[in-house]
Protein backbone atom coordinates (compact mmCIF):
# COMPACT_ATOMS: atom_id res chain seq x y z
CA UNK A 1 0.00 0.00 0.00
CA UNK A 2 2.88 2.17 0.93
CA UNK A 3 4.58 1.73 -2.40
CA UNK A 4 1.35 2.41 -4.03
CA UNK A 5 1.02 5.74 -2.66
CA UNK A 6 4.57 7.10 -2.93
CA UNK A 7 4.38 6.13 -7.11
CA UNK A 8 0.69 7.99 -7.38
CA UNK A 9 2.62 11.23 -4.97
CA UNK A 10 5.86 11.30 -7.81
CA UNK A 11 3.24 11.22 -10.22
CA UNK A 12 1.92 14.70 -9.53
CA UNK A 13 4.80 17.15 -11.18
CA UNK A 14 6.14 19.89 -8.83
CA UNK A 15 4.82 22.43 -11.97
CA UNK A 16 1.32 21.79 -11.03
CA UNK A 17 1.78 21.93 -7.71
CA UNK A 18 3.02 25.26 -8.33
CA UNK A 19 0.70 26.26 -10.55
CA UNK A 20 -2.02 25.31 -8.30
CA UNK A 21 -0.32 27.62 -5.43
CA UNK A 22 -0.22 30.73 -7.54
CA UNK A 23 -3.80 30.46 -8.71
CA UNK A 24 -4.93 30.07 -5.00
CA UNK A 25 -2.60 32.99 -3.81
CA UNK A 26 -3.83 35.31 -7.00
CA UNK A 27 -7.68 34.40 -6.03
CA UNK A 28 -6.84 35.47 -2.22
CA UNK A 29 -5.05 38.67 -3.32
CA UNK A 30 -7.60 40.02 -5.61
CA UNK A 31 -10.60 40.27 -3.16
CA UNK A 32 -7.83 42.33 -0.79
CA UNK A 33 -7.78 45.12 -3.45
CA UNK A 34 -11.52 45.86 -4.21
CA UNK A 35 -13.32 49.25 -3.86
CA UNK A 36 -17.25 49.90 -2.09
CA UNK A 37 -19.69 49.73 -4.70
CA UNK A 38 -20.08 52.74 -6.46
CA UNK A 39 -23.08 54.93 -6.33
CA UNK A 40 -25.62 56.04 -8.96
CA UNK A 41 -25.38 59.63 -10.26
CA UNK A 42 -27.93 62.04 -7.33
CA UNK A 43 -31.67 62.00 -8.52
CA UNK A 44 -33.88 65.35 -7.91
CA UNK A 45 -36.82 64.78 -5.19
CA UNK A 46 -40.21 62.86 -6.31
CA UNK A 47 -43.46 62.21 -3.99
CA UNK A 48 -42.90 58.55 -4.91
CA UNK A 49 -39.11 58.22 -3.33
CA UNK A 50 -40.27 60.60 -0.48
CA UNK A 51 -43.12 58.67 0.24
CA UNK A 52 -41.52 54.94 0.12
CA UNK A 53 -38.78 56.28 1.69
CA UNK A 54 -40.88 57.96 4.91
CA UNK A 55 -42.52 54.79 5.54
CA UNK A 56 -39.55 52.62 6.14
CA UNK A 57 -36.74 54.66 6.26
CA UNK A 58 -33.60 53.75 8.31
CA UNK A 59 -31.62 56.03 9.84
CA UNK A 60 -28.13 56.34 9.37
CA UNK A 61 -25.94 56.38 12.85
CA UNK A 62 -25.00 60.02 13.17
CA UNK A 63 -20.96 59.54 13.07
CA UNK A 64 -20.58 59.11 9.88
CA UNK A 65 -17.29 57.26 8.89
CA UNK A 66 -15.88 57.52 5.15
CA UNK A 67 -12.70 54.52 6.11
CA UNK A 68 -15.15 52.53 7.44
CA UNK A 69 -14.66 48.90 4.77
CA UNK A 70 -17.73 47.94 3.30
CA UNK A 71 -18.50 44.68 1.47
CA UNK A 72 -18.74 44.32 -2.22
CA UNK A 73 -22.30 42.85 -1.73
CA UNK A 74 -24.51 44.21 -4.07
CA UNK A 75 -27.74 44.91 -2.22
CA UNK A 76 -28.85 48.29 -3.34
CA UNK A 77 -30.75 50.83 -1.01
CA UNK A 78 -32.14 54.13 -1.68
CA UNK A 79 -30.39 57.10 0.08
CA UNK A 80 -32.25 60.18 1.67
CA UNK A 81 -29.53 62.76 1.23
CA UNK A 82 -29.49 66.18 2.36
CA UNK A 83 -27.21 69.34 2.02
CA UNK A 84 -28.67 72.58 3.48
CA UNK A 85 -32.28 72.68 2.82
CA UNK A 86 -32.16 70.82 -0.50
CA UNK A 87 -33.16 66.52 -0.34
CA UNK A 88 -32.76 64.08 -2.77
CA UNK A 89 -32.24 60.63 -3.27
CA UNK A 90 -29.45 57.88 -4.47
CA UNK A 91 -29.05 54.57 -4.93
CA UNK A 92 -26.07 53.29 -3.41
CA UNK A 93 -24.84 49.41 -3.92
CA UNK A 94 -25.52 48.29 -0.01
CA UNK A 95 -26.72 50.05 3.51
CA UNK A 96 -22.92 50.46 4.66
CA UNK A 97 -21.78 52.19 1.70
CA UNK A 98 -25.09 54.32 2.12
CA UNK A 99 -24.56 55.37 5.32
CA UNK A 100 -20.67 56.31 4.36
CA UNK A 101 -22.08 59.36 2.14
CA UNK A 102 -21.35 62.41 4.60
CA UNK A 103 -24.83 63.78 3.57
CA UNK A 104 -27.28 60.83 3.94
CA UNK A 105 -30.46 60.74 6.58
CA UNK A 106 -30.92 56.55 5.41
CA UNK A 107 -32.07 54.82 3.45
CA UNK A 108 -34.41 52.03 2.34
CA UNK A 109 -33.53 48.72 0.67
CA UNK A 110 -34.21 48.54 -3.29
CA UNK A 111 -33.04 50.97 -5.72
CA UNK A 112 -34.51 54.54 -5.98
CA UNK A 113 -37.54 54.84 -8.51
Amino acid sequence: MQKNLSKRLSAIKPSSLILSLVLALTACNSTLNTATPTTVPAQSSTNNNSQMLENTLTHCPTSHSESTMCTMQYDPVCVKTKVGSVISYRTAGNACSACNIPEAIGYTKGECS
